[in-house]
């Protein structure tokens, strides 16, 4: 937990940031936007799992044996969509961190994910002089669904030379947020095949009726393509799962082994056009001579 939080904020003293403005300024078309937009997002989710769990297999008095319990990951998949707002107020500036607030933006979004994964137990019975004589093996699916909410609160540190109007094109883009999860798929909770030969207790998520409270870290890197249009390319993964408590962990527990999810995302967010006010569509150029032409007459 702390090194997250040192993650979050260690780079914003190292660079200053430049905070989000609207501009009249000429380009983009004139292109107004106000302070608030849709966002939204897609990506693959993978799953780090744990070591596989190795112990002895007793058969009976002669015999004897191993088994090997084996989690692997499998690709999965996420969309969300929801809105993002940028705050009007400028906030208290902080000198030490170079910034001039510390949440830039937030953003919420209602999504699916999809995660996926695979448990294998191999059994390998052994006569008394150490040898193996008989194999056996089962596997289980790990296929589940969730429907989800999430409120994340953003933290933007720009670099760079190149500009969109009057805020740099690229920015690191770092937060902090809560997702609530709903299991709405699951797969058959057992291995194929008839396989039953289980060695180790085997624990599952809550289904719908419980739900997931999660304490998430999103970071990515913005590039601003006008003053509508940001995209976000990025990564995303639990921190600590809030609820039901489980420890500091955010694993998910499907048979005998543990997954943690992660996401790669691509974002999107396009903000709201905002109606042109008078003289927009004129150039610099031509408000100095109406200015001139106004001062004599």
């Amino acid at each position: 937990m702390r090194f997250i939080l040192i993650l979050f904020l260690f780079p914003t003293v190292l660079l200053a940031q430049g905070g989000f403005e609207k501009s009249q300024k000429k380009g983009n078309d004139y292109l107004q936007v106000k302070n608030h937009g849709y966002q939204f997002s897609i990506g693959p989710t993978y799953s780090l799992v744990n070591q596989p769990l190795r112990g002895d297999l007793f058969v009976n008095q002669v015999d004897r044996g191993d088994f090997t319990i084996t989690p692997e990951a499998k690709l999965g998949f996420y969309a969300e969509f929801g809105l993002a707002h940028f705050p009007k107020w400028k906030g208290t500036p902080i000198k030490a961190l170079h910034k001039s607030r510390i949440m830039d933006y937030f953003d919420w979004g209602i999504g699916y994910r999809q995660i996926n994964g695979l448990e294998t137990t191999l059994l390998e019975n052994q006569n008394a002089f150490g040898e193996i004589y008989s194999t056996s093996s089962g596997s289980g699916q790990m296929r589940t669904g969730y429907l989800y909410g999430s409120l994340r609160a953003h933290s933007l540190i720009y670099f760079g030379k190149k500009v969109v109007v009057k805020v740099r094109k690229h920015f690191l883009d770092q937060s902090l947020g809560l997702n609530y999860d709903f299991q709405v798929r699951q797969d058959t909770l057992g291995y194929q095949q008839q396989f039953t030969a289980y060695q180790a207790p085997q624990v599952f998520q809550p289904n719908l009726a419980a739900g997931m409270l999660q304490f998430n870290y999103q970071i990515g890197i913005g590039i601003r393509l006008n003053k509508a249009w940001i995209l976000i390319p990025g990564l995303s993964a639990p921190i600590v799962t809030l609820a039901p408590w489980q420890g500091f962990n955010a694993n998910i527990h499907w048979f005998s082994s543990n997954y943690w999810p992660i996401q790669a995302q691509f974002k999107v967010i396009k903000l709201f056009e905002a109606p042109p006010k008078c003289g927009v569509y004129s150039t610099p150029e031509d408000r100095e001579m109406e200015k001139q032409y106004r001062m004599e007459n």
